[in-house]
């Protein structure tokens, strides 16, 4: 009984001081969950605001983005424009240029020699042909025609004249242009060659493919 008394004493302090010390922990775990549950949900609050500010950020930056790329490829283009405006202009002065005679021009060609004399029509029909057929520049007899040349005069006693120059036989046709595309035009049938042939029982003729022909300017 004594025993039984003295554990009855001792217990009576211990569940008070466990129950006071349940109550503390209790009203810790109570506060830390709700202080935890606040931060998680500020946490949660902030880093999504956080996320929304980064996408908005991205997406204007993308946006200012794809208009940069937009003014940079209308600049590529005006510049392109530009410069092929030029290079076209610069190309038209060339060809200007070598219309007027204003510049030595080179370059691969054919020359044709005709051994029979022809009458003023005929020139001007094979030079028409010869420019048809895309050709640079053309001399006749070392007489570069241009722009001013003036056309083909025929004189009183059947000799043509070219820039107060008389032309005869062999009339040597130098011309500068892609050779074999050149001799193909003419030599096709119903071209110069064969018209020219069924004008003249004796028309002779010879055409050299050249590497390389000169022309001075005027």
């Amino acid at each position: 009984m004594k025993l039984f008394k003295q554990n009855t004493e001792y217990t009576t302090p211990q569940i008070i001081i466990l129950a006071a010390t349940g109550l503390l922990l209790g009203f810790l775990l109570i506060t830390q969950s709700r202080y935890f549950t606040s931060y998680v949900t500020t946490l949660g609050r902030d880093s999504g605001e956080n996320v929304f500010r980064k996408i908005q950020m991205l997406k204007t930056s993308n946006n200012d983005l794809a208009e940069e790329i937009s003014k940079l490829e209308l600049q590529l283009q005006e510049v392109s424009n530009q410069a092929l405006a030029l290079e076209t202009i610069n190309k038209d002065i060339q060809k200007n240029k070598l219309i007027t005679g204003d510049i030595a021009i080179y370059g691969p060609g054919i020359e044709i020699e005709i051994g029979t004399q022809l009458s003023d029509i005929w020139f001007t029909d094979i030079v028409n042909e010869l420019f048809a057929a895309g050709v640079q520049a053309v001399s006749i007899n070392s007489l570069r025609l241009t722009d001013t040349t003036i056309g083909f005069d025929k004189l009183p006693n059947g000799q043509i004249m070219l820039n107060n120059v008389i032309l005869t036989p062999p009339y040597k046709f130098a011309v500068i242009g892609e050779k074999t595309n050149i001799k193909q035009v003419i030599e096709t049938s119903g071209g110069i060659i064969e018209r020219l042939k069924s004008t003249y029982q004796d028309f002779n003729y010879k055409i050299t493919e050249k590497d390389r022909i000169e022309m001075s300017k005027i």
